[in-house]
């Protein structure tokens, strides 16, 4: 508390509301914020993530066979990549854009480089090819263990240790960007100012869900809590509240996205787990919850929250409203579990996903299709979708409908539509 004060002034700062000013980096609603709103997946698909993005983000002898450098034919790993990480987007792009519009107040890139003849980042157009590649590209960002490593250590210190930390950035042009978490969902804030308000100090932010409007995040001096009371707006038009403490706000330095990165998905050895699972939603209105089972715990996310008693297991939450990519790392001494997938109440659809499985063999399993049957709140379940032994893994479709998998290892990728209720059985790798 004495050290965040020790960076306060007694001066006022109207245009940022009651309270004394902090710190102040210059940015400016209606002149350094997109003109339009945070929006999901493109209708064009030079919009959403390509094979350009992932060459961009891992080189192209990472994700393109053997060849041409002008030319790319992708690994089997990084088609099933470009399934999850396009569907991931329908949750929003907030990452890209939190991250983009920092780096053109700090100069590190500049509107007229994507739109001619402009200087203002709010006159740039939404269909603007190249803004929109880049704004996926610095979303995509955020699954990189470069970045996810940073992010993680960040969120283990309290509210306070974070606004303490966020005024000395931007006192030094450090380009945090905010990361907010509720449940399964996640949002990222552009930080530009901080005040001092009462008991709280407040970080002002631009939020790419509401372009032209500075909202404001709230740290209590006396709880150590945070809480932002505008995160998501509600159908009749009221706002939802988020609010926590450590371990569910993060601040991400721009330096921890300079490439190029390592592709944990091309190459088996940089796998970090016994195995990992990924779940994205293509529909943020009917998402589907996972629920995995081991034999000495239980792993559950809800539309509220996350529930785990798997010692070692590791949930990793993407930026995005329901529809963002879950990703679970379990560790390796969990070799027997099971998959499930439920919706959130009878009243929405069986929800339409992408589930992936990396196994500790390197084979990559991903299933799609209305995997989600089962209701959050009913205790009974249906068969596993996915069940884990040391000698095989069981890949089942739903009784109601088909599923489609594909399944890499290597340089080969191999695809199959199992009808209602079918069973696949994939044994281990050697």
């Amino acid at each position: 508390m004495k050290q965040i004060l020790s960076h306060c002034t007694d001066l006022a700062a109207p245009e940022l509301g009651e309270g004394v000013l902090c710190i102040d980096n210059g940015f400016r609603i209606k002149s350094d914020d997109f003109s339009f709103k945070n929006w999901g997946r493109s209708l064009s698909a030079d919009g959403n993530v390509t094979a350009q993005t992932l060459i961009d983000l891992f080189g192209h002898d990472s994700i393109c066979v053997a060849g041409p450098k002008d030319t790319c034919v992708l690994r089997p790993t990084a088609i099933q990549k470009l399934e999850e990480w396009n569907t991931a987007l329908n949750g929003g792009r907030c990452e890209g854009l939190a991250a983009l519009s920092t780096r053109f107040l700090l100069r590190m890139d500049s509107p007229s480089t994507f739109q001619t003849n402009t200087s203002s980042v709010s006159a740039l157009s939404q269909d603007n090819v190249r803004l929109n590649s880049a704004v996926v590209y610095w979303w995509a960002t955020q699954f990189l263990n470069e970045v996810t490593d940073h992010a993680a250590t960040s969120r283990g210190l309290s509210p306070l240790r974070l606004v303490d930390d966020l005024i000395q950035g931007i006192a030094h042009s450090v380009g945090h960007t905010v990361g907010i978490y509720n449940g399964p969902s996640g949002h990222s804030l552009t930080p530009f100012a901080v005040t001092q308000r009462g008991d709280d100090f407040v970080i002002h932010v631009y939020d790419n869900n509401h372009p032209g409007e500075r909202f404001e995040l709230f740290v209590n001096s006396r709880t150590n809590q945070w809480r932002y009371p505008r995160a998501f707006r509600n159908v009749d038009g009221s706002f939802n509240t988020w609010s926590g403490g450590t371990g569910t706000l993060e601040l991400t330095a721009m330096s921890t996205r300079k490439g190029p990165f390592q592709c944990s998905f091309c190459n088996s050895s940089l796998a970090r787990s016994a195995h990992v699972i990924t779940l994205a939603s293509r529909d943020i209105r009917a998402s589907g919850f996972i629920e995995v089972t081991t034999e000495s715990g239980v792993l559950r996310t809800s539309p509220t929250d996350i529930d785990n008693s798997i010692d070692g297991a590791i949930v990793s939450i993407g930026k995005g409203s329901g529809g963002g990519l879950v990703t679970i790392s379990l560790p390796t001494t969990v070799q027997n579990f099971d998959v499930r997938l439920v919706r959130a109440s009878q009243d929405v659809p069986a929800a339409d996903v992408v589930l992936g499985l990396r196994r500790s063999d390197g084979a990559s399993i991903q299933v799609t299709g209305n995997l989600a049957h089962d209701v959050l709140s009913n205790k009974s379940r249906s068969t596993a979708l996915i069940s884990v032994t040391s000698d095989e893994t069981s890949v089942r479709a739903p009784k109601e409908n088909v599923a489609r998998l594909s399944l890499s290892a290597g340089s080969r990728i191999s695809r199959r539509v199992l009808n209602a209720g079918e069973t696949l059985t994939v044994k281990p790798i050697s």
